[in-house]
């Protein structure tokens, strides 16, 4: 292992997960159900940025509608999950890979 490559790597590791940052605070998911009739829009911080109901889904079953909102939430965070990772190691894989290359970001500590 070349430890004076570690260096300069955590430097460019630290740009990543500050990109990585900036795009999931500025990246809205919208998660729909019955197609389309309810929608709702989170964050990539996880925050429900806005809920949709069609007028039609409204005047129908509150249990139908509680399930639709329920499903319209589900579909938002397996986008997040799918996008961002699931996990936290899921997380800090994507941004390594990111890195580019054949290695991504830590290619470079363990030779070629």
């Amino acid at each position: 292992m070349d430890f004076t490559a570690l260096a300069p790597l955590l430097g460019t590791i630290q740009k990543s997960m500050a990109e990585a940052n900036a795009e999931r605070k500025s990246t809205v998911l919208v998660g729909k159900a019955g197609g389309g009739a309810v929608s709702v829009a989170i964050r990539g911080d996880l925050t429900v940025d806005k809920v949709q109901v069609a007028p039609a889904a409204a005047l129908g079953d509150a249990a139908m509608l509680e399930d639709l909102i329920g499903a319209a939430v589900n579909d938002a965070l397996r986008q997040h999950r799918d996008r961002f990772g699931g996990t936290p190691e899921e997380q800090m894989q994507k941004i390594l890979k990111k890195g580019g290359g054949g290695g991504g970001l830590l290619g470079g500590l363990f030779g070629k």
